[in-house]
Parts: C-alpha cells; sequence; structure tokens
C-alpha cells in the first residue's frame, strides 16, 4: 500500500522548505505591499467585483484545470527522469511555499481576518485532495530518480532490479492521476459555487 502521509527526513525538509518559502513571501509582500499590492489585481476590490456576477463554465474551467494540474504533474515527472530531478523538488516545494505565503498576505492586508476566510474558501475542499496528491507526487519524483541515477541509495541495483521498480512505480503514479483529477473536478465544480456564496460578504 502506498504511503500517503509517511513522513521521514527527506518530508520534513521538504516541510522546512515550503515554510522557509511561506514566511519570505509574507515578508516580501509586507516590505514592498504599497508598491506590490498597486502593481497586484490578486484579491482586488475589482477583481473581487468580477468575481461575485462572473457565471463559471464548469467543463470550460475542469479543462483548464485539469490542463494546468496535470502539466504540472508531467513537467515535474519528466524532470525526475533527468540527473537534476531530485534538486527540482526542494524548489517546487519552495516555490508552494513562497506562492501560497504571497496568496495569504496579499488577502490578509486587504481584508484582514475576511482575506484569511477568503483564501480558505478559495482553497477548500479541493486542497485536501491535491496537497496529498502532491506530496505522494514529489515522492514519486524523488524515488524515480533515484532508482535511475542512484539505485544503490534504495537498493535497487542491477538491471533486472531496477525494471522490476520502474514497473513497481506505475500503480503508484496511476493513484496520484487519479487523485489530482478528483481534486480538480471538485475545485472546477465545488468550488467556484462556495466562492460565490462566501463573496456576498464583500
Amino acid at each position: 500500500m502506498y504511503r500517503i502521509y509517511g513522513m521521514d527526513s527527506r518530508h520534513i525538509r521538504w516541510l522546512y522548505l515550503f515554510l522557509g518559502g511561506f514566511f519570505a513571501g509574507v515578508l516580501v509582500l509586507n516590505i514592498g505591499k504599497n508598491s506590490l499590492l498597486q502593481d497586484m489585481e490578486l484579491f482586488s476590490a475589482a477583481s473581487l467585483s468580477r468575481m461575485k456576477f462572473l457565471e463559471v463554465d464548469g467543463s470550460a474551467f475542469f479543462r483548464y484545470v485539469l490542463r494546468e494540474r496535470m502539466g504540472m504533474a508531467v513537467l515535474l515527472c519528466l524532470l525526475a527522469t533527468t540527473y537534476i530531478g531530485a534538486a527540482i523538488i526542494p524548489v517546487y516545494a519552495l516555490g508552494m511555499g513562497t506562492m501560497a505565503g504571497i496568496l495569504l498576505s496579499a488577502a490578509s492586508i486587504r481584508y484582514g481576518l475576511l482575506g484569511v476566510l477568503l483564501v480558505l474558501v478559495s482553497v477548500l475542499p479541493h486542497y485536501l485532495l491535491l496537497v496529498p496528491a502532491c506530496i505522494m507526487l514529489m515522492d514519486w519524483c524523488f524515488h524515480l530518480n533515484m532508482a535511475l541515477y542512484h539505485p544503490e541509495r534504495i537498493g535497487e541495483t542491477g538491471y533486472s532490479r531496477r525494471k522490476q521498480y520502474l514497473l513497481r512505480v506505475i500503480p503508484k503514479l496511476i493513484i496520484i492521476t487519479v487523485i489530482l483529477i478528483a481534486g480538480s473536478i471538485v475545485e472546477s465544480y465545488v468550488n467556484p459555487k462556495l466562492l460565490s456564496i462566501f463573496l456576498k460578504l464583500f
């Protein structure tokens, strides 16, 4: 059974990088908030006003979301097959943390606690599926890279054992793909309705 939430030292390092990126994003936006927020439409009054009256085409939005989610997943998988693949994963964790910090800071600076709630509504419930899927994908990419370039680190030395390992990772990738698709469905059809209801507070 594929471990979704199993934490080891590698996962802890990724968590630290995510948190480091998060605090960096918060710090950068708060230091330059006067100039940065003026140039950003993120959570601006005008953008929220447009979102209030926006009618979302679920199927078109789903195609867009799925293309974005799967595109990133395919990119990470392809990079995992290169020699620098293992180094890309920490960079990805750092980048995700930075974007999360900027997102939360922009909303809280503009609207205070209501802005924090806006962010939560914006990322729930689909992130309950997407976050585990991303962790699983990062772990999958790391192990694939190790099997290709450093098989001795995971005990998969020898061509036959490496081939068997590569065959074993296919079911794991299918599970990750299914969860990403499920998260994209929720993001496309459930989240817009919840967000539309919440925006009535603004």
